[in-house]
């Protein structure tokens, strides 16, 4: 990453085209989510944080290039996607995106303060990336505009975890094939999870597309 990328980061705003933000659920409720599973949770975390083997290190300021990763995250029953795994999975991106923190500070201030700071780590390229900082993350969605923005310009400001339903697999390849390609373009380390179990005859092909991990919700 350059400086003038960095600084343009200062500017960058959440990709409302491309993703939409996971929602909120009741504190209390979110809370019960991510105590349902502690494991699985701290595995994928360890995923996401993770750079992929594939990736390379870029050596003035500790971040890795080319740092893109499929998985899948399943039920270990035949539990309901939208019932089960959806919740869970927006629960654990409203963690790693920082929602969850930013709502626990105290007044508007505060908020602002953190904003800002992550705004300012943004920018220097040359801090290694640390495991609390905020991801953005968002789900990827089939319709047309958010297909076009992802396959073509989509451009993440930050570490970015995508959560896509696996029905919608066989509209979201194109969008996934093209993420895969542009890999150093894209600057961050960059995670795609489908949600739910792929249809067997809408299963991505290629090295790159296929889920390297399987991440079971019990």
């Amino acid at each position: 990453m350059s400086a003038t990328q960095a600084l343009a980061n200062l500017r960058a705003r959440f990709d409302t085209v491309a993703l939409q933000a996971p929602a909120a659920a009741p504190r209390a409720t979110e809370q019960a989510l991510r105590q349902r599973d502690p494991a699985t949770w701290a595995q994928l975390l360890d995923w996401c944080h993770t750079p992929d083997a594939r990736s390379t290190q870029a050596p003035w300021h500790g971040r890795a290039s080319n740092d893109f990763a499929v998985a899948q995250l399943l039920a270990a029953d035949d539990a309901n996607v939208s019932d089960h795994l959806r919740p869970w999975a927006q629960a654990l991106a409203r963690h790693i995106d920082g929602s969850v923190a930013l709502e626990a500070l105290p007044g508007r201030l505060p908020g602002l303060a953190w904003r800002a700071r992550i705004k300012l780590n943004d920018a220097m390229w040359w801090r290694p990336r640390q495991a609390s900082d905020p991801w953005d993350a968002g789900w990827a969605s089939t319709s047309p505009p958010a297909e076009r923005q992802l396959q073509n310009r989509f451009l993440p400001r930050r570490a970015t975890l995508i959560l896509a339903q696996a029905a919608d697999s066989d509209g979201l390849r194109l969008a996934l094939a093209s993420l895969a390609q542009r890999g150093a373009e894209l600057q961050h380390p960059l995670r795609w999870l489908w949600v739910g179990a792929l249809p067997e005859a809408a299963r991505p092909h290629g090295a790159h597309l296929q889920p390297a991990r399987q991440f079971h919700l019990r």
